[in-house]
């Protein structure tokens, strides 16, 4: 066991399981290189193990760098990358999940619909004044529309088939569970070992944080577990789009769903965490990139730009 005064590799690396949530056998490389990488010897002191240990969670949650080109650095008229927003994952598996499936190679987006754009100009978009009335989502904001006529026509895009393979699709099964059994418990279980089994698939991400955002009406603690499965489909779902991605990705086509779901599940979870300008970034992202804004997001951007405090009825 470790003392007050003397810390080993393995109790060392007990700490940093506990910690991180991670698997033992993980971890083995990150404590085995502690000497190399802090200059200390074996067995830390107990000062040492503390700063060991916040050095070695940092490292395992730090972001990794967003696609852009050299010079790229200007967040105007393109889609602004989670590492952008924030420089860590709430989960200390996400950089680790993202390193494997970077190491397998990516599936990339593609132009949808046979290469066309979207013209917010055409008959599809707002037009020119819309109206700012409240109705019955509420009351919107048109700002950002100002930005997105002004860019005028771009790609339309559309995300790799989030269902490849054989069978229903493991979200379809983990809602079957849950509508079977009414068993959250056993929903949550499903998706679980669904992104164990492929840890590409973005909609069982977002189901997780979506399940995680419901509990925390009843235990805010839960908020976090929301951000890092929310934090894990945005960053999976961005290893497929192309650097500086200024295209749209249509609420139409089915492909794009789970991407808006994980955005909009991200900016509502920032939001009640009280990091309005984080939540704004990426509400903006859900317009920019699904102009037509099947969610609503028109109607919450007004308050979480002005930094107001997330209430029960902002859906």
């Amino acid at each position: 066991m470790a003392t007050a005064s003397s810390v080993s590799q393995d109790e060392l690396r007990a700490l940093l399981c506990r910690r991180s949530g991670l698997d033992r056998d993980a971890l083995w490389f990150p404590v085995q290189d502690v000497p190399r990488r802090f200059g200390v010897s074996w067995p830390l002191t107990g000062d040492e193990a503390q700063e060991v240990l916040a050095g070695l969670l940092d490292g395992l949650c730090h972001v990794l760098p967003p696609p852009l080109p050299d010079g790229q650095e200007d967040r105007a008229r393109r889609y602004v990358y989670l590492a952008e927003i924030a420089d860590r994952y709430e989960r200390c598996d996400t950089r680790g999940i993202l390193e494997r499936i970077l190491r397998a190679g990516t599936t990339p987006a593609g132009p949808a619909f046979g290469g066309g754009d979207y013209d917010p100009r055409s008959e599809r978009g707002w037009g020119a004044r819309p109206s700012a009335a409240a109705d019955l989502g509420g009351k919107p904001s048109w700002t950002w529309w100002r930005a997105v006529r002004e860019a005028g026509p771009r790609p339309l895009w559309r995300m790799p088939d989030p269902y490849a393979g054989e069978g229903a699709p493991p979200v379809d099964r983990a809602l079957d569970v849950r509508e079977g059994t009414g068993d959250e418990a056993a929903y949550r279980t499903a998706l679980l070992a669904a992104v164990r089994g492929d840890a590409r698939q973005v909609d069982c991400w977002a189901h997780l944080g979506g399940e995680a955002l419901t509990r925390a009406d009843a235990d805010e603690s839960a908020l976090t577990e929301a951000l890092g499965f929310y934090q894990t489909a945005v960053a999976v779902a961005e290893l497929s789009l192309p650097d500086a991605f200024n295209g749209v990705l249509a609420w139409s086509d089915l492909n794009n769903r789970p991407f808006h779901r994980a955005l909009h599940g991200l900016g509502l979870t920032w939001w009640r965490l009280g990091e309005t300008t984080r939540a704004a970034a990426v509400f903006d992202n859900g317009l920019w990139t699904n102009p037509d804004d099947n969610q609503g997001i028109r109607y919450l951007i007004r308050p979480v730009r002005a930094g107001a405090p997330w209430r029960p009825d902002d859906l």
